[in-house]
C-alpha cells in the first residue's frame, strides 16, 4: 500500500517547519551568548522594543543603558535578554 502523495507533502511540510523554527531558537541562544560575553561600557546596544542606547553599566543580570541627545536622556534599566543586538563593542 504506497501512502497518497498529500501524506508525504504534508509529513514533508512539518519536518521542514520543525526544522526552521529550532534553528532559529538555536541562532537567538548563540546571539545572547555572544552579547552577554562582548558587552562592556560604552556599547551601543539595539533592543528588542528598537531603542538604540549606550551601557553605562552592567552587572549578571542587568543593563543600565542611556539614550537620547543633549540635555533630552533617558536612563534605562533593561534585562541582558532584551538586548537583541551590539551596534559597536
Amino acid at each position: 500500500m504506497i501512502p497518497k502523495l498529500e501524506y508525504i507533502v504534508l509529513i514533508i511540510l512539518a519536518l521542514i517547519f520543525y526544522f526552521t523554527t529550532i534553528r532559529e531558537d538555536q541562532k537567538r541562544k548563540e546571539n545572547k551568548k555572544f552579547i552577554k560575553k562582548n558587552i562592556k561600557i560604552g556599547s551601543r546596544v539595539i533592543t528588542e522594543s528598537k531603542i538604540i542606547g549606550e551601557v553605562i553599566e552592567y552587572d549578571n543580570t542587568e543593563c543600565l543603558i542611556v539614550t537620547g541627545k543633549d540635555d533630552k536622556i533617558s536612563y534605562i534599566l533593561i534585562d541582558f535578554n532584551s538586548i537583541e543586538s551590539l551596534i559597536e563593542a
